[in-house]
């Protein structure tokens, strides 16, 4: 056996070994003060050769069709979400310890028969409002996890300002299909509709970097996946939840394209 791929670093080299060993050629190493060399019988060098060129080749092209990353979300994405988490616990504490949760929920609540009759605020106020800790708690994980991510590609106040629109548009919604005696309260509609602004948005991402690709809705069935795991609880509003999704889904197509990290294109 002779050296016939000299002067790597080590773990370039260990890299080598496998990809030759993938493909049954033997190879062994050699090191050389703090570099290495691959050494393999003389009529495997062509073969070894042309075998670590296509795996560096194919490696290239995977790189350049990858998307490009995202950068960390920053301070301020990480701090309108947080405030929006506070306002939320602040509303539920006050109306506990004053005993005026249930009157704030009668009065502010997405009731479908005020609202149709032009109390839309409650689109909004309902969202505010919790029936206990642990629905505040988990819409308090929701606004985190898919919250952050979002402020991180829309911006801090348009990512919170579409989160919360999403909430109303889906609790309006919501409210023209019952018409009547319906009320409901909490921000899960909002953050279904988290969930539908990044599903669009990767959506959008994915068509502007790939094109017309099998992986184009994997997006939209995720996030409609997560809508299902979390509409199942007791006493869950899931026309609610679903219209929260899909006033994201139609909320991100329309802002998507303005947003650098969304819309940029390789050009």
């Amino acid at each position: 056996m002779a050296p016939s791929l000299n002067n790597l670093g080590r773990e370039k080299a260990e890299l080598a070994l496998l990809v030759l060993a993938s493909q049954k050629i033997k190879a062994e190493f050699l090191e050389e003060g703090e570099m290495w060399s691959l050494v393999l019988e003389e009529e495997d060098r062509a073969r070894a050769l042309a075998v670590l060129a296509l795996y560096d080749l194919e490696n290239a092209l995977s790189e350049k069709d990858a998307l490009p990353r995202l950068p960390p979300p920053g301070i301020a994405e990480l701090v309108f979400p947080m405030i929006l988490v506070l306002v939320l616990s602040v509303i539920h504490l006050v109306g506990f310890v004053t005993n005026t949760h249930q009157a704030m929920v009668v009065r502010f609540g997405a009731s479908a028969f005020y609202i149709l009759q032009g109390e839309v605020h409650r689109c909004f106020t309902a969202l505010m409002l919790h029936a206990d800790f642990q629905h505040l708690a988990g819409n308090i994980v929701g606004i985190l996890v898919l919250g952050i991510p979002v402020a991180a590609l829309a911006g801090p106040v348009r990512g919170m300002g579409l989160i919360l629109g999403c909430g109303v548009l889906g609790n309006f919604v919501n409210a023209c299909l019952y018409r009547t005696a319906h009320l409901s309260i909490g921000a899960s509609t909002s953050v279904m509709g988290a969930a539908g602004l990044l599903a669009s948005f990767q959506m959008m991402r994915l068509l502007r970097w790939k094109g017309i690709h099998p992986k184009l809705f994997f997006p939209l069935g995720a996030g409609a996946a997560l809508v299902g795991m979390l509409s199942g609880g007791e006493n869950t509003d899931i026309s609610a939840h679903v219209f929260g999704f899909l006033a994201g889904m139609v909320l991100g197509l329309l802002v998507g394209p303005s947003l650098s990290a969304v819309g940029s294109s390789r050009d």
